[in-house]
């Protein structure tokens, strides 16, 4: 007990040793308080350096996603143009969504060599 209050002692006289040294007067304790007071805001406030970048940092995500939807609503602005002004699009659209077939016309599904099978009989 008695070695850790000396060992307090020493470093409150090395801080207060240093203090005088440096040969500060109230009027400078008060500026440089006040500077920190007025330094706060530049850091932790609305406005701070980290507010901006975190605010930089969710602007450029929702540009990104923005893009992806813009990219989104062309395509689909031109499909749109095509079914209005084309008939084979709309058959094209009927083939791959409902599976219908026109006249003359064979049906043939092409199985890829890689597809998963499923076997009903194993188990």
């Amino acid at each position: 007990m008695a070695i850790a209050i000396s060992s307090r002692k020493l470093e409150t006289d090395r801080i207060i040793g240093l203090w005088r040294a440096l040969d500060f007067s109230r009027v400078d304790i008060v500026l440089l308080l006040v500077l920190l007071l007025l330094q706060y805001p530049l850091w932790f406030g609305a406005g701070s350096w980290w507010n901006v970048a975190s605010l930089q940092s969710q602007l450029h995500q929702r540009e990104a996603h923005l893009q992806e939807l813009e990219q989104r609503n062309a395509k689909l602005a031109a499909q749109v143009q095509s079914l209005e002004h084309g008939d084979g699009a709309i058959a094209d659209l009927a083939r791959r969504r409902l599976g219908l077939i026109g006249k003359n016309e064979i049906f043939v599904w092409v199985i890829p060599h890689d597809a998963p099978t499923s076997n009903p009989h194993k188990s």
